[in-house]
């Protein structure tokens, strides 16, 4: 018999709000590990909680049954589950990858292609495999939704798209051959990563607290199509994918965004700002790909300059970051942090950009 049991690493947005639903409907019993004692307690305790699905502008409520709960420091076997799901951040995936050395197979859903080499390095494990959560799932929901159930999420319906191995899954979850999955990570970074952190970086100077909010702000929402026309454009002009594949996602991405039922947090999405404006990363590298437009990308380079000027004092990198603003110019922070060098016509432009104008209410 066939062992149906799966154990995920990170109890928050895609952990406890995309996967957990979507393995259960393929009949997984499911488990979880996570860092937070509170949430692991309340699992644990519990054995259940609710996910509210958004489809046809209407929640469709879920019940999912929590087979076990650890936290990150207890003792577990790893080796009696059939798969490992790992979505608890890029850096915080390399301090734990380690204890995924003897998992049969391990899924990384890190947004973050080269999370699987370094897993696999740090493991010596090497059935690690990328995985892309293609949807928006929020890690609480609103309180109207925490009233019924204060363990509540709430997610699109989504798809997962996995990358083939020697592991079996029903033919339901997508698993693909290794173009096919660089195409849609393409699509994911460059077309949903990165317009998603501007609007989180631009919503939260605005003082809005959910991405709906700010997707629904005029000033907001043009510089975010504009965003996304730029770096679409590109995407199609480097020949990354096909016209008609990105016109479709740059579509989708759109009405997702806008969802007003999602109460994604905008604090999740703009949490690591040294992370998401790094030179490998999402912003940057849409900023880059949008060059393919033949001219600089106003709208994109407002993501910079938004992302710059990011703080929350609970996040150690926004912290960082604008204390090195104070000890530096900013021309020297772009070169720094995102690889943009001082003397490169795109880091005055990125700084250059009106912020001001965009935020005025």
């Amino acid at each position: 018999m066939m062992n149906k049991k799966v154990l995920i690493f990170g109890a928050g947005a895609i952990g406890r709000g995309f996967l957990a639903p979507l393995l259960q409907s393929c009949n997984y019993q499911i488990s979880f590990v996570d860092k937070d004692k509170k949430i692991i307690r309340r699992l644990k305790n519990r054995q259940t909680y609710k996910v509210a699905v958004t489809q046809n502008k209407k929640y469709e409520f879920r019940e999912i049954k929590v087979n076990d709960a650890f936290h990150i420091n207890e003792k577990f076997n790893i080796k009696k589950y059939q798969i490992i799901f790992c979505c608890v951040g890029p850096n915080q995936c390399k301090k734990i990858a380690h204890k995924f050395k003897h998992a049969k197979t391990v899924i990384s859903c890190e947004n973050d292609i080269t999370s699987v080499d370094y897993i696999k390095k740090i493991s010596g494990n090497k059935n690690i495999f990328f995985g892309i959560p293609d949807v928006i799932t929020s890690n609480t929901a609103s309180q109207n939704l925490l009233n019924i159930d204060s363990l509540m999420t709430v997610t699109e319906k989504g798809i997962l798209v996995l990358q083939k191995g020697n592991y079996k899954l029903p033919k339901k979850i997508l698993q693909v051959k290794k173009p096919y999955l660089e195409m849609h990570w393409r699509c994911k970074l460059f077309i949903h990563n990165a317009p998603h952190a501007i609007l989180a970086y631009l919503g939260y100077l605005k003082g809005y607290k959910y991405m709906h909010e700010a997707m629904n702000d005029k000033k907001i929402k043009q510089v975010i199509i504009g965003a996304m026309n730029e770096i679409t454009k590109g995407v199609i002009n480097a020949k990354y994918v096909s016209k008609s594949f990105a016109e479709n996602y740059k579509q989708k991405e759109i009405k997702r965004f806008s969802n007003n039922l999602l109460f994604d947090p905008i604090l999740r999405v703009a949490r690591e700002p040294l992370r998401k404006l790094g030179k490998e990363n999402r912003i940057v590298l849409a900023l880059k790909v949008a060059l393919w437009t033949n001219k600089f990308p106003k709208n994109t380079a407002v993501g910079i300059k938004a992302a710059l000027n990011y703080y929350h004092k609970s996040d150690p990198e926004s912290v960082y970051l604008q204390k090195l603003r104070k000890k530096i110019k900013d021309s020297k922070v772009l070169e720094k942090v995102c690889g943009i060098e001082e003397t490169d016509p795109l880091n005055n432009f990125c700084l250059q950009q009106n912020l001001e104008q965009i935020l005025k209410k």
